[in-house]
């Protein structure tokens, strides 16, 4: 999520509504934001540094939705996608817009075809391993084979109140029509 082109104001309050998005690279980010984590500051580092995407605020979600991906947008070309992996982190926000320390999370993965059933879920956990200057690098969620084809992913976080959570490096396969 490096080239998404996030402006970095003068108050961090204003970060989410300055660096709104939705469709990029062939899907579509529900209850989204693209932040940048790269720098000295502690907490969760980027997979990929500077950029990461990160699920917006408890209160945006009642509004938003569930943080979803998906190939199911206006316009979209696909049908479908096979999604393989990502990176992800959880960190505390510090209501100043910024986050801060890394912490333990719990994450749920579920994947669904074009009738909107579930065909697979997955649970994944971050543990903070703190490395220098209190970071702690993003751990990869590899996705079981059956979310093969899948038109939409929802990942829903254990404590969506007290913590944000970071994705970065999403790993799929685009299905097109002909």
């Amino acid at each position: 999520y490096d080239d998404t082109g996030i402006v970095a104001p003068l108050l961090p309050e204003l970060s989410t509504l300055l660096n709104k998005f939705s469709v990029y690279k062939g899907l579509c980010y529900k209850a989204w934001d693209p932040v940048n984590v790269g720098g000295p500051t502690p907490g969760v580092v980027a997979q990929s540094s500077p950029n990461a995407i990160a699920t917006t605020t408890l209160i945006n979600q009642l509004f938003d939705g569930t943080p979803t991906i998906t190939v199911d947008y206006p316009g979209s070309k696909s049908v479908a996608m096979d999604f393989k992996s990502f990176y992800f982190g959880c960190s505390t926000p510090t209501g100043q817009g910024a986050f801060q320390a890394a912490r333990q999370c719990s994450i749920l993965v579920g994947g669904f075809n074009a009738d909107n059933q579930e065909v697979e879920s997955a649970t994944f956990t971050f543990t903070a391993v703190v490395t220098n200057l209190l970071r702690a690098p993003m751990v990869k969620a590899n996705l079981p084979e059956r979310f093969a084809r899948v038109r939409t992913v929802t990942i829903v976080q254990t404590d969506p109140l007290t913590q944000v959570l970071l994705l970065d490096n999403a790993s799929y396969r685009l299905y097109t029509t002909s």
